[in-house]
């Protein structure tokens, strides 16, 4: 019987490395499969009689969101302290989509625009220079989102990868 049982773990012990073995395998096809690496084209804009950009002040830009494939989703405009994005017009992103409600407005933009009112209220922001947005819609279909006072660089930068982020799950939704 001892002896049946020691064969036994050892069968299951090497099993048990050949199982491991796959999983490493398995392990890495996903990662490889999962993670993307994507280009991100920007096209930067400095509009006609404006100051060159400076520590204070971001510079007029224009940036596309396009997929890994190279499909046009829209454009994110940002200048005089407004970030304006647009659907391209082949694009029906419908605004119950989940990623729009549960992570664009919920996770990003509500509590960026939450925290500015508190700062507003406590004296350290002004309320003019707080984080406003306002998306249109069209028959459940967005048309625009515009966001005032996005604040510094990286906030913004923090924006535009939320709004690419989520233009491109909205993209794979519909698909």
């Amino acid at each position: 019987m001892k002896t049946h049982l020691e064969k036994r773990i050892s069968e299951l012990n090497q099993e048990r490395i050949v199982l491991n073995s796959f999983l490493e395998v398995v392990d890495t096809i996903l990662a490889e499969k999962s993670f993307r690496k994507v280009e991100i084209p920007t096209k930067k804009i400095i509009a006609p009689g404006r100051p060159p950009q400076t520590e204070e002040r971001i510079s007029a830009r224009e940036t596309a969101i396009l997929t890994v494939g190279g499909t046009n989703l829209g454009e994110i405009l940002f200048e005089r302290g407004r970030l304006t994005v647009t659907p391209d017009k082949s694009m029906r992103f419908d605004v119950k989509s989940p990623p729009w409600r549960s992570f664009l407005i919920a996770k990003v933009l509500e509590p960026m625009r939450a925290k500015d009112a508190e700062l507003s209220k406590v004296g350290k922001l002004q309320q003019s220079e707080a984080l406003a947005y306002q998306a249109t819609e069209e028959g459940g279909v967005l048309k625009t989102l515009v966001v005032r006072n996005p604040g510094d660089e990286k906030r913004l930068h923090e924006l535009e990868n939320a709004i690419r982020w989520t233009f491109k799950r909205m993209y794979e939704k519909r698909s």
